[in-house]
């Protein structure tokens, strides 16, 4: 350890990255100027802030970061964007279908649950699977019935033919009567000599009671001239109708129905009987295995949630991964694209480089070890000979042999802030061998 002859040196950055996006795109946007200082985010920390966003204050129904949310969360550390309106809207359509299955599941996820054991499971008597016991046993008997009604009219073979009788009897009754009674009776009137009287009996009905039948109102009677005295007339009569209606009617039709395609009705209920019993067998089946999620339905719930989640934050990331943004500190020493450029995925867009802390790589002339983790001190001139003496102090992260002669080739990692916050070591850097020391302890 001592002192190291320095033959070349130069200042490099500990951090710099070439920003690029995941993907690519036509750059929308580009925020970032040449030397100014970025605000840092780490890709882990970026994505969780999402990830962990959950749902917005006072309504569980809808997620925090859609696209908007994204937007506004993102362009706070964003040096450049890509077009991303296809993004969003999956995105937006993806937090709605959300937010609907939430009200229709989720809201009342207690009650849907309860329901749902109220109607599947083996415990409840009016459930499902048990309707479906008792339905497969009333098809059974019915197919029983059939087959022993079969067996007692000897149909258990192929029936060739069907006959088919109708009868049908009608029987029709009806009477009339009509008694009818009429009765008129007039007494004697003396009239003056030439009086006129009605000729002929006014035809219709009299719609002024009050008036008598000869008033001279009635222009369509006929008058006569009558001598003077009375007229005795007196009417007498009595008028009886009868009859009556019998009557019955009888039909009685039959037919045979031969076809060339013959029956087994035997056999065809049997058939219907096992095909009911299988397509009960089925559903029993399906409802059995859906019985065995019932007894964990608050755990679906919340896992069915937790997915649709997860799927809308795939979106998410989909959408974060068009915006640029810097996983280290520094500033921005070089910017390769302008909006309206076309990027591919991996290419360059921005240079970041962390001034805070330097590698300064150095070639020299050493007589002795030097360890990693030695300590080493710069002394040197920054300006030549005109300027102040400056002094950085660091630790050695590498160093490697370089020949005979005490040749090295080592790398030393220093803080290049003053303790006003200042750069001391532009990046880049050449010292000055004529004006520069290294001590290395």
């Amino acid at each position: 350890m001592g002192t190291a002859n320095i033959i070349a040196m130069v200042a490099q950055p500990v951090h710099a990255s070439y920003l690029c996006f995941e993907v690519g795109g036509i750059l929308d946007t580009c925020r970032a100027q040449l030397g100014a200082a970025v605000n840092v985010i780490p890709y882990d920390q970026f994505s969780g802030t999402v990830k962990n966003g959950g749902t917005i204050a006072g309504d569980p129904s809808r997620l925090q970061f859609d696209s908007d949310g994204i937007v506004n969360f993102a362009q706070n550390f964003s040096l450049a964007t890509l077009r991303n309106e296809d993004r969003k809207a999956l995105l937006d359509k993806a937090v709605n279908t959300r937010q609907n299955v939430y009200f229709s599941r989720h809201a009342n996820s207690a009650s849907v649950i309860s329901t749902i054991r109220g109607n599947y499971s083996k415990t409840s008597p009016a459930s499902t699977p048990n309707l479906l016991e008792i339905l497969s046993d009333i098809a059974q008997q019915q197919s029983m019935d059939l087959q022993e009604a079969y067996r007692e009219d000897d149909r258990l073979g192929v029936v060739k033919a069907t006959s088919s009788s109708f009868e049908t009897t009608t029987t029709s009754t009806g009477r009339a009567q009509r008694i009818g009674k009429f009765y008129q009776e007039s007494v004697a009137r003396t009239f003056s000599q030439t009086s006129r009287i009605p000729a002929e009996p006014w035809e219709g009905a009299d719609p002024y009671k009050d008036k008598p039948i000869w008033n001279s109102y009635y222009k369509k009677a006929a008058y006569t001239s009558v001598p003077s005295g009375t007229l005795p007339v007196q009417t007498t009569g009595v008028n009886y109708e009868m009859s009556n209606n019998d009557g019955t009617a009888r039909a009685t039709q039959s037919s045979t129905h031969v076809d060339y395609e013959y029956r087994t009705p035997f056999l065809e209920a049997r058939a219907r009987n096992l095909r009911a019993q299988i397509s009960l067998r089925d559903q029993k089946f399906e409802f059995f295995m859906f019985g065995q999620t019932v007894p964990h339905l608050e755990q679906i719930f919340e896992n069915e949630l937790a997915s649709l989640d997860s799927d809308v934050y795939q979106l998410q990331i989909a959408l974060l991964r068009s915006f640029l943004t810097s996983p280290v500190p520094g500033i921005v020493t070089g910017i390769y694209k302008n909006p309206g450029d076309a990027v591919s995925a991996g290419e360059p867009v921005v240079r970041v480089e962390d001034n805070a802390v330097i590698h300064l790589v150095a070639n020299l002339v050493h007589y002795g070890p030097i360890p990693v983790g030695a300590t080493a001190t710069v002394t040197t001139t920054l300006n030549g000979s005109a300027g102040g003496t400056t002094k950085l102090t660091g630790s050695v992260v590498a160093a490697r042999g370089a020949g005979s002669g005490g040749r090295w080739e080592v790398i030393i990692k220093v803080d290049n802030l003053d303790s006003g916050g200042n750069f001391i070591v532009p990046l880049g850097y050449s010292f000055d061998a004529e004006y520069t020391v290294m001590t290395v302890v």
